[in-house]
Parts: C-alpha cells; sequence; structure tokens
C-alpha cells in the first residue's frame, strides 16, 4: 500500500497528466505577421492579443521551456514511482524518493507562473496601445465634427485645424507602438472594432481580492512552495522525527513558505484595493462628464436654434460650440482613463 506522502505527490491532476503522457503544450502559430490580411482589416482587442501572443519571442521561449520541463518531470516521476518503499531504509532515501520528485512538480508549477505571468504583461500592454488608439481617433472624429460645426471658419490654419494635426500625428505614434506589439508593420490600418469596459459591471472589491488570491501567478508559486516543504516535513516524520536538526530545518522552511504566502496575499490585496479604487474614481468621472456632454449637447442645439431665428449672437454660439466639443474631448478621455483603470484592475486579479 502506498503512504499518504506518496499520494500527497502522485494524486494532482497535474501529475496525471505528466505520468500519463498528456505533457505537451498545443503548439504555437509561427512567430510571423498574418500577412493576407489587408489594410483597413477589422481589429477587435481579442485579436490583438491573440496575435500578439503568437509573435512573441519570448513567450514562445517561456511555452518552450514550459515544455521542456514538463517532458522531464514525467521522466523523473516515472524513476521515482518505480522506488519500492521497501527500499527506502534511510531519510536519504526518501529524500531521493519523495524530495526529488516534489522539486520537479514545483519546477512544472514554477515555469507554468513564468509563462502565465508573461502572457499577462503582454494582455496589459496590448490592452493599453489598443485603448489608446482606439481614444485617439474618437478624438479625432470629435475634431473633425466640432469643425464641421464651426462653419464660420474661413482659414485652415486656425487653433482647432493645428489640434487636429497634433491628434492625428498622436494617432500615428500610438498606431505604430500597437502594431509593434503585433509584429505588424508601423503604418498599418485597422479597422478598430470599438471595446467599451464601461458596459461590464465592476465586482466587489472582496470579490476580485478572492479572484486575485486564487488566480494571480505570485500565489500559485507561494502555494507550491508551501505544498513542496510540506512533503519534506511529511518524509521527514516518517523516516526520522521532526525533532531532529533535519526536522526542524523542515519545519521552518515550511513556516517560512507559509508566511511568504500571507506577505504576499497583504501585498496582492492592498494593489487590488488601491486599482479598485482608481476604478471606482474613473467610473465615477466618466459618469460626470457623459452627463456633461449631453447638457452642453442640449445647449448647443438650442442656441443654433436660437441663432437661426436672430435671437441668439454668433459669439454666443461659437462659445456654446467650444463647449460642447470641450466636454465630448473630455467624456472620449473619461472614457479612455475608465478602460485603462478597469483593464489594470483586471490584470492584478491574474486575469
Amino acid at each position: 500500500m502506498k503512504s499518504r506522502l506518496f499520494k500527497h505527490i502522485y494524486s494532482t491532476t497535474l501529475v496525471t497528466s505528466l505520468l500519463t503522457g498528456g505533457v505537451h503544450l498545443a503548439q504555437a502559430a509561427p512567430l510571423v505577421a498574418t500577412s493576407e490580411q489587408t489594410d483597413d482589416s477589422p481589429l477587435s482587442l481579442d485579436f490583438a492579443i491573440e496575435q500578439a501572443l503568437k509573435n512573441s519571442i519570448d513567450f514562445e521561449l517561456l511555452r518552450l521551456e514550459l515544455d521542456i520541463t514538463k517532458y522531464e518531470t514525467s521522466i523523473i516521476l516515472r524513476e521515482k514511482e518505480g522506488i519500492k518503499k521497501a527500499d527506502i531504509m534511510t531519510l536519504a532515501d526518501a529524500k531521493k524518493k519523495f524530495e526529488d520528485a516534489a522539486k520537479a512538480i514545483k519546477e512544472v508549477i514554477v515555469d507554468e507562473v513564468a509563462l502565465n505571468t508573461q502572457k499577462n504583461n503582454i494582455q496589459l500592454q496590448v490592452q493599453k496601445a489598443f485603448f489608446e488608439v482606439q481614444s485617439l481617433e474618437a478624438k479625432i472624429k470629435a475634431q473633425k465634427k466640432s469643425l464641421q460645426r464651426q462653419y464660420w471658419l474661413d482659414s485652415q490654419e486656425t487653433e482647432a485645424h493645428k489640434n487636429l494635426a497634433t491628434l492625428e500625428a498622436s494617432y500615428k505614434q500610438a498606431l505604430a507602438k500597437l502594431n509593434d506589439l503585433l509584429n505588424e508593420k508601423a503604418d498599418k490600418k485597422w479597422k478598430i472594432v470599438t471595446t467599451d469596459l464601461t458596459q461590464h459591471e465592476l465586482l466587489s472589491l472582496e470579490q476580485l481580492q478572492a479572484k486575485a488570491y486564487e488566480k494571480r501567478p505570485e500565489m500559485i508559486k507561494a502555494q507550491a512552495e508551501i505544498d513542496f516543504t510540506q512533503v519534506r516535513i511529511d518524509y521527514t516524520a516518517e523516516y526520522t522525527a521532526l525533532s531532529t536538526h533535519k526536522g526542524i530545518i523542515a519545519r521552518n522552511e515550511h513556516k517560512k513558505a507559509e508566511l511568504q504566502k500571507q506577505k504576499t496575499q497583504k501585498k496582492i490585496g492592498q494593489e487590488v484595493s488601491d486599482n479598485y479604487t482608481k476604478a471606482l474614481a474613473a467610473q465615477k468621472a466618466l459618469g460626470e462628464n457623459t452627463t456633461k456632454k449631453e447638457t452642453a449637447w442640449e445647449r448647443y442645439q438650442a442656441t443654433l436654434d436660437q441663432y437661426r431665428l436672430g435671437k441668439a449672437s454668433m459669439k454666443e454660439l461659437m462659445e456654446v460650440e467650444a463647449n460642447l466639443f470641450e466636454s465630448e474631448t473630455k467624456a472620449i478621455e473619461s472614457i479612455y482613463q475608465y478602460n485603462l483603470a478597469a483593464t489594470t484592475l483586471n490584470q492584478s486579479t491574474g486575469y
């Protein structure tokens, strides 16, 4: 019959997969751009992330490293499984079987953590770049609409035209940054599929923190260290005594791992809390600026009607149009800031 600690090592889903040969990861797509796509192809946020992950050399290197580690670990586990309990006579024998196997399993988890951390970082970079392009595109459209409303302008050298040129230059820079992440030509154009995170309801802070404690790579790595040190305690207790120097060291290592996890959890909890506060503030600002934009639009329409009837002056019309454009720009910026805040909050929960 297998001992308790033998079951502890070999009963997990991960280990079962390794021992049965189910260790191969899905092959990544070639690290090349999708050349068959033409300019102005639709680009959604999900597709942008997918392309960035496919074309990231760093991500592919980590994926291959994990694949290698899984195969190596499956070999080690099969070797250790072949060691019969009856052949284990000393603490050193137990270490060769149980600790070596547990260490191999931990290395798989550590490599998975590294891969998922890189994935999270790439996702965050793409989301920020995508939302910047989306925001600048919206600001350019708003500026052009404002220029259309300002029929009284008789020059192409106004402040509004200069502002439009500045926005278009910023748009090109943001687009180049996004395309670099996608491994595309810097000037490749896209039909951006609008993504609006403002329509998604925020979970409670407690729910988000609970998700982070479960999903964050740092938490998974910390738990893996606890599990590893527990194996050392188990085989030490079975083949000697925890009161020995080896036993004391094993218990202290386990306590250190538990404390490190507590420290990590506290840090993550505070990070999620801070990001949640920023998201709520961005949400509030968005609501206020959206209301101001609607009010400014109503005032502009009323003033325009009055101007056509000769009951409002050109100066009044110019003032309300300027106020409308400012409110439209602030509303667009508020959407952008909320998208960034929500994205950062999501990233801090581990996705």
